[in-house]
């Protein structure tokens, strides 16, 4: 394997895990700013104004859902991107195999 194709392995590594990094952290706020925002609402309509606890309660079972959720993604984009390494690998071994049929021609 030469430098250059361990650079580009890097570099993609490197691209895989920051746009998980930053798929993951939006979710698991949007996560946790729904529970936030549907507890306090619904405990608006109760009329618990001085404990909060079905947000209390949303926020806490918003964590396992957070957690779930970021496994799941990352999961399915780290796969997403080894197929893809795959298939490029794949090409290039093509395209290497085709050009040295050409020169054994030549």
């Amino acid at each position: 394997m030469s430098q250059n194709s361990n650079v580009q392995q890097t570099a993609h590594l490197v691209n895989t895990v920051s746009q998980i990094g930053c798929i993951v952290g939006v979710v698991a706020i949007v996560i946790i700013g729904v529970s936030f925002g549907v507890g306090w609402y619904i405990d608006g309509l109760l009329g618990n104004d001085d404990r909060k606890w079905v947000t209390i309660i949303l926020m806490l079972g918003s964590f396992p859902v957070s957690l779930y959720a970021m496994i799941q993604i990352s999961l399915r984009t780290l796969a997403r991107a080894n197929a893809r390494a795959e298939a490029l690998e794949a090409s290039k071994e093509k395209s290497e195999a085709q050009s040295e049929e050409k020169n054994d021609i030549s």
